[in-house]
């Protein structure tokens, strides 16, 4: 009889220990689960790049019609190119954007260091053009952005916008507080509005205007070491001079973990999205 009754107290000790451990399991997994670093590396890291490409396709597209203090960037960057823009026939061409080793306030309120190595196979507005970015030790807002960026001019689409698709290769954000994060993305980038006017034509108000519609995927790691796979469910809007995506929304998949539904908003400029969780909403800052 006593032994009977030790071992059913030690199976009861095993059970409340197997219950205990796994209750702990469980609110480790919860905590986890509702993790936003995942979303809020992913929107740093594609501002920073969607940065690159509005720098580049500002300067790109003017040929150096205007004057540096027209620029989104104001005078913070020198912008030279060989063979010279007046030299039509000779493509590529090599255009560099230097920002010098010191951060420098743009016009539009962005932070940037470094340099940006751009090879032109014709000009941006060109069916076919293709315009391959290398930065160099370049910063935005402090964090330091690594990889390849290949804008692609697809001539027009069946709505009549010019579209480019955008890829991203090797990206890497390093935080200014430590850490980095992988990026890469192949996605699509519609005109929506704004083709019509320019730097040369309306002066800073003709680079504003300009707005794209993005659809896609991207992928990478985050400074948690979690890879995740990102698929846009509604297309994102880029006004070109806010620092953020104004609207859209996309889906996380982090590995092993419940999908992040991240949405950017209706269409305000401002820095706050929301990230959804099993249901559990969450509002984080994008930088």
């Amino acid at each position: 009889m006593k032994t009977n009754i030790l071992n059913y107290f030690l199976l009861a000790v095993f059970s409340i220990s197997l219950f205990t451990t796994s209750c702990k399991k469980d609110e480790e997994e919860k905590k986890i689960d509702n993790d936003t670093t995942t979303a809020q590396d992913n929107a740093i890291a594609q501002n920073a790049f969607d940065d690159i490409k509005k720098v580049v396709e500002e300067a790109a597209d003017d040929e150096g019609k205007t004057s540096r203090t027209s620029y989104t960037f104001g005078t913070c960057a020198s912008v030279t190119i060989t063979p010279a823009w007046i030299d039509t026939t000779t493509w590529p061409k090599t255009m560099t954007i230097d920002f010098g080793t010191s951060n420098c306030t743009g016009n539009d309120g962005v932070n940037r260091r470094g340099k940006l190595i751009v090879t032109l196979s014709d000009n941006y507005r060109d069916s076919g053009s293709v315009l391959t970015v290398q930065p160099q030790s370049y910063y935005v807002n402090d964090h330091l952005v690594e990889g390849t960026k290949t804008i692609t001019n697809n001539g027009r689409n069946t709505s009549g916008n010019l579209s480019f698709t955008v890829q991203v290769t090797n990206g890497k954000v390093t935080f200014p507080g430590g850490g980095s994060a992988t990026w890469a993305s192949t996605r699509t980038n519609e005109w929506i509005a704004g083709e019509s006017t320019t730097l040369f034509s309306h002066g800073i108000a003709g680079v504003c205007d300009d707005v794209y519609l993005i659809t896609g995927s991207a992928n990478g790691i985050s400074r948690a070491g979690k890879a995740y796979s990102v698929n846009i469910v509604t297309p994102l809007r880029k006004e070109i001079c806010c620092k953020w995506l104004v609207s859209g929304v996309v889906d996380i998949i982090p590995s092993g973990l419940a999908t992040r539904t991240v949405n950017f908003g209706g269409g305000a400029c401002d820095n706050i999205a929301t990230v959804t969780i099993l249901g559990n909403v969450f509002t984080f800052t994008m930088g």
